[in-house]
């Protein structure tokens, strides 16, 4: 099979004009994909570490860091010792970020919305379910040596 018909490549197709998508719609927020979705985690773990925050994004610690930096610069976010635990750093929205996650969040689920409306209601779930299983078989590939 020619490598531009493996299932690698529709899928890789799929994820870089999806996200240049997103990009586009959030540049109206002057907010990347990864900090939306910095955002959207924190939205709904109010006081995650920045080590659960990297990894439930699915980035390292470092590159973490760095765009929370950029988020505290714009006042989005605010960092503060846990009240029990003093080494631990708690991560909040502040009102300016749940304002602005609020307003970019909309635009990127309205552009999820355009996206689906090609699909038929079942093939959506079809392929949801699909892009699952593609997911998990894909971690659960043994690493080679």
């Amino acid at each position: 099979m020619h490598y531009s018909e493996r299932l690698l490549g529709y899928v890789k197709r799929a994820e870089q004009t999806t996200q240049a998508a997103k990009e586009r719609v959030l540049r109206e927020f002057a907010m990347t994909p990864a900090q939306q979705s910095a955002l959207a985690v924190l939205s709904d773990n109010d006081g995650i570490t920045a080590a659960e925050l990297a990894r439930r994004c699915a980035v390292t610690p470092q590159t973490m860091n760095s765009t929370l930096g950029r988020l505290e610069q714009r006042g989005l976010i605010e960092r503060r010792p846990h009240p029990v635990h003093g080494t631990l750093i708690e991560i909040r929205l502040t009102p300016a970020g749940t304002d602005l996650f609020t307003r970019a969040d909309a635009r990127v689920a309205h552009l999820d919305e355009r996206l689906a409306q090609a699909l038929h209601p079942h093939e959506l779930a079809t392929l949801k379910s699909l892009l699952d299983k593609v997911t998990e078989t894909a971690r659960s590939e043994p690493e080679t040596p």
